[in-house]
Protein backbone atom coordinates (compact mmCIF):
# COMPACT_ATOMS: atom_id res chain seq x y z
CA UNK A 1 0.00 0.00 0.00
CA UNK A 2 2.96 2.33 0.50
CA UNK A 3 3.58 2.70 -3.24
CA UNK A 4 0.00 3.60 -4.12
CA UNK A 5 -0.66 7.20 -5.15
CA UNK A 6 -3.51 7.54 -2.63
CA UNK A 7 -3.19 4.73 -0.10
CA UNK A 8 -6.21 5.95 1.91
CA UNK A 9 -8.45 5.03 -1.05
CA UNK A 10 -6.87 1.63 -1.53
CA UNK A 11 -7.29 -1.78 -0.12
CA UNK A 12 -6.40 -5.41 -0.42
CA UNK A 13 -8.87 -7.71 -2.15
CA UNK A 14 -9.75 -11.25 -1.02
CA UNK A 15 -6.98 -12.64 -3.19
CA UNK A 16 -4.33 -10.42 -1.60
CA UNK A 17 -4.16 -8.06 -4.57
CA UNK A 18 -3.81 -4.34 -4.02
CA UNK A 19 -6.27 -1.92 -5.62
CA UNK A 20 -7.28 1.72 -5.50
CA UNK A 21 -11.01 2.29 -5.19
CA UNK A 22 -12.60 3.84 -8.24
CA UNK A 23 -9.43 3.61 -10.34
CA UNK A 24 -8.99 1.26 -13.28
CA UNK A 25 -6.54 -1.60 -13.17
CA UNK A 26 -3.10 -0.52 -14.53
CA UNK A 27 -2.51 -1.21 -18.24
CA UNK A 28 0.39 -3.59 -17.47
CA UNK A 29 -1.97 -5.84 -15.51
CA UNK A 30 -4.67 -5.58 -18.20
CA UNK A 31 -2.11 -6.54 -20.86
CA UNK A 32 -0.94 -9.49 -18.76
CA UNK A 33 -4.55 -10.71 -18.38
CA UNK A 34 -4.97 -10.74 -22.17
CA UNK A 35 -1.56 -12.39 -22.71
CA UNK A 36 -2.37 -15.19 -20.26
CA UNK A 37 -5.79 -15.72 -21.88
CA UNK A 38 -4.08 -15.99 -25.29
CA UNK A 39 -1.82 -18.67 -23.81
CA UNK A 40 -4.92 -20.64 -22.86
CA UNK A 41 -4.90 -19.89 -19.14
CA UNK A 42 -8.44 -20.00 -17.73
CA UNK A 43 -9.91 -16.77 -16.30
CA UNK A 44 -10.21 -18.29 -12.81
CA UNK A 45 -6.48 -19.17 -12.90
CA UNK A 46 -5.56 -15.72 -14.24
CA UNK A 47 -7.54 -14.28 -11.37
CA UNK A 48 -5.60 -16.25 -8.74
CA UNK A 49 -2.22 -15.75 -10.39
CA UNK A 50 -2.53 -11.96 -10.75
CA UNK A 51 -4.62 -11.52 -7.59
CA UNK A 52 -7.37 -9.74 -9.49
CA UNK A 53 -11.03 -10.61 -8.95
CA UNK A 54 -12.60 -13.04 -11.40
CA UNK A 55 -15.22 -10.40 -12.29
CA UNK A 56 -12.52 -7.92 -13.21
CA UNK A 57 -10.70 -10.48 -15.37
CA UNK A 58 -13.95 -11.40 -17.13
CA UNK A 59 -14.84 -7.77 -17.75
CA UNK A 60 -11.42 -6.95 -19.21
CA UNK A 61 -11.42 -10.05 -21.44
CA UNK A 62 -15.00 -9.39 -22.53
CA UNK A 63 -14.16 -5.85 -23.57
CA UNK A 64 -10.98 -7.05 -25.29
CA UNK A 65 -12.83 -9.72 -27.29
CA UNK A 66 -15.58 -7.25 -28.20
CA UNK A 67 -13.51 -4.17 -29.08
CA UNK A 68 -9.90 -5.31 -29.26
CA UNK A 69 -9.01 -2.75 -26.60
CA UNK A 70 -7.62 -3.23 -23.11
CA UNK A 71 -8.41 0.37 -22.17
CA UNK A 72 -10.85 0.92 -19.31
CA UNK A 73 -14.31 2.27 -20.05
CA UNK A 74 -14.91 5.98 -19.65
CA UNK A 75 -16.96 6.89 -16.61
CA UNK A 76 -19.23 9.89 -16.97
CA UNK A 77 -18.66 12.30 -19.79
CA UNK A 78 -21.41 13.33 -22.14
CA UNK A 79 -23.20 11.10 -24.56
CA UNK A 80 -23.26 12.12 -28.19
CA UNK A 81 -26.08 14.52 -28.85
CA UNK A 82 -28.76 12.82 -30.95
CA UNK A 83 -31.08 15.81 -31.22
CA UNK A 84 -29.08 17.38 -34.05
CA UNK A 85 -30.43 20.53 -35.73
CA UNK A 86 -31.79 18.35 -38.56
CA UNK A 87 -33.65 16.12 -36.09
CA UNK A 88 -34.95 19.11 -34.10
CA UNK A 89 -36.26 20.66 -37.34
CA UNK A 90 -38.03 17.41 -38.23
CA UNK A 91 -39.61 17.19 -34.77
CA UNK A 92 -40.80 20.80 -35.18
CA UNK A 93 -42.24 19.97 -38.62
CA UNK A 94 -44.13 16.95 -37.29
CA UNK A 95 -45.49 18.98 -34.37
CA UNK A 96 -46.61 21.81 -36.68
CA UNK A 97 -48.40 19.31 -38.94
CA UNK A 98 -50.01 17.53 -36.00
CA UNK A 99 -49.86 19.44 -32.67
CA UNK A 100 -51.40 16.52 -30.75
CA UNK A 101 -48.75 14.02 -31.91
CA UNK A 102 -47.16 12.07 -29.04
CA UNK A 103 -43.39 11.85 -28.56
CA UNK A 104 -43.42 8.08 -29.17
CA UNK A 105 -45.22 8.70 -32.49
CA UNK A 106 -42.58 11.29 -33.43
CA UNK A 107 -39.88 8.76 -32.53
CA UNK A 108 -41.51 6.08 -34.71
CA UNK A 109 -41.84 8.52 -37.61
CA UNK A 110 -38.18 9.61 -37.37
CA UNK A 111 -37.27 5.93 -37.75
CA UNK A 112 -39.84 5.16 -40.46
CA UNK A 113 -38.76 8.11 -42.61
CA UNK A 114 -35.07 7.30 -42.21
CA UNK A 115 -34.24 10.57 -40.43
CA UNK A 116 -32.62 8.46 -37.67
CA UNK A 117 -31.68 4.84 -37.17
CA UNK A 118 -31.92 2.77 -33.99
CA UNK A 119 -28.56 4.10 -32.79
CA UNK A 120 -29.30 7.77 -33.39
CA UNK A 121 -33.01 8.15 -32.68
CA UNK A 122 -33.64 10.36 -29.62
CA UNK A 123 -35.43 8.92 -26.60
CA UNK A 124 -39.04 9.86 -25.88
CA UNK A 125 -37.81 12.10 -23.04
CA UNK A 126 -35.36 13.86 -25.38
CA UNK A 127 -38.15 14.46 -27.87
CA UNK A 128 -40.37 15.86 -25.11
CA UNK A 129 -37.51 18.15 -24.06
CA UNK A 130 -37.16 19.40 -27.65
CA UNK A 131 -40.92 19.92 -27.90
CA UNK A 132 -41.01 21.93 -24.67
CA UNK A 133 -37.99 24.10 -25.49
CA UNK A 134 -38.57 24.83 -29.18
CA UNK A 135 -40.98 27.68 -29.86
CA UNK A 136 -43.58 26.34 -32.25
CA UNK A 137 -45.53 28.69 -34.40
CA UNK A 138 -48.79 26.75 -34.29
CA UNK A 139 -51.29 29.59 -34.37
CA UNK A 140 -52.61 31.00 -37.61
CA UNK A 141 -50.72 34.10 -38.63
CA UNK A 142 -52.75 37.30 -38.70
CA UNK A 143 -51.30 40.28 -40.47
CA UNK A 144 -50.19 43.10 -38.17
CA UNK A 145 -52.71 45.90 -37.75
CA UNK A 146 -52.10 48.85 -40.03
CA UNK A 147 -51.94 52.04 -38.07
CA UNK A 148 -53.78 54.92 -39.62
CA UNK A 149 -51.88 58.13 -40.11
CA UNK A 150 -53.92 61.22 -39.27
Amino acid sequence: LQNLPHPWHGGVNQLGGVFVNGRPLPDVVRTRIVELAHQGVRPCDISRQLRVSHGCVSKILGRYYETGSIKPGVIGGSKPKVATPKVVDKIADYKRQNPTMFAWEIRDRLLAEGVCDNDTVPSVSSINRVVSTVQFNLSVQTPPAISSIS
